[in-house]
């Protein structure tokens, strides 16, 4: 009994996966052309409720599982910092960048903190790192000491 089963099923396996008019009703240019495309990084607001300002830091709580997220951001003095602490931790590896508007060129991703123990920078406009510790990060960007110019002005960062 076992063996006409198998062969049944066999042979309706094989009857089911060969097309033999070769015309799926699908074609390649059809499913391509019906993919939605969305810009993930517009589609992430920044947020502004997560945003303060005390003295001269500029502090944002960014929630890593709304990666890749976009910042929009400004410095008004030539004092201030911009730290952005990272919640939902997990291993993985982010990269950043910071595009300004005004095309300053003395602002960058300064250092990277664990725990507020350990440091790890200077970085540039870009830059890319491994979170491989489990714990609190944060992401310090602010004015190069070693390079001239003003890091006053608009400016975006895109984390991913």
């Amino acid at each position: 009994m076992l063996k006409p089963c198998i062969f049944l099923l066999s042979g309706l396996l094989f009857l089911s996966c060969s097309n033999k008019s070769g015309n799926t009703g699908i074609s390649y240019h059809s499913v391509i052309q019906n993919i939605p495309i969305t810009d993930t990084l517009k589609a992430v607001k920044s947020q502004e409720a997560e945003r303060t300002v005390t003295n001269a830091v500029i502090t944002r709580i960014v929630d890593m599982h709304q990666f890749p997220i976009e910042i929009h951001e400004e410095l008004t003095n030539e004092n201030q910092k911009l730290v952005l602490h990272l919640r939902n931790i997990r291993r993985t590896k982010i990269s950043g960048r910071i595009i300004p508007e005004s095309g300053q060129d003395n602002i960058r991703f300064n250092n990277i903190e664990l725990n507020q123990r350990s440091i790890d920078g200077p970085f540039g406009k870009d830059f890319e790192y491994e979170l491989n510790k489990v714990g609190d990060y944060s992401i310090v960007i602010q004015k190069s000491l070693m390079a001239s110019g003003s890091q006053i002005g608009k400016f975006r960062i895109i984390l991913k």
